[in-house]
C-alpha cells in the first residue's frame, strides 16, 4: 500500500461512505402560534409569536403573515420543474 493509501485508507476492506451535507433553507410551510395568557389560548388573532414547526424559528405575528401569505410563491420558486412533458 503506497502513502496515499496510507493516508486516505485505501485498500482496506471496510470503505466508509462519503456524506454529504446539503444546506437548504427552511420554507416555514408550517407555522404554530404560541401566547402569553392562557386565556387567549386557540386565537390565532391574539398570538403573541408564531413557531417554524420545522426549524424552530420564531416570528412575529406580522412576520408569520408575511410568510403565510407568500408561502405558495415560496414553495414553487424551491420546486424544480420537469423539461419533459408526458406526450
Amino acid at each position: 500500500m503506497g502513502l496515499l493509501g496510507k493516508i486516505f485508507g485505501g485498500g482496506g476492506s471496510k470503505k466508509a461512505a462519503a456524506t454529504v451535507e446539503i444546506s437548504v433553507a427552511c420554507p416555514h410551510a408550517v407555522l404554530v402560534p404560541r401566547w402569553e395568557n392562557v386565556q387567549d389560548m386557540g386565537i390565532e388573532a391574539k398570538a403573541t409569536r408564531w413557531m417554524c414547526e420545522s426549524c424552530k424559528e420564531i416570528f412575529s405575528p406580522a412576520e408569520a403573515q408575511e410568510l403565510r401569505d407568500t408561502l405558495a410563491a415560496r414553495i414553487a420558486l424551491d420546486t424544480p420543474t420537469s423539461e419533459g412533458g408526458d406526450s
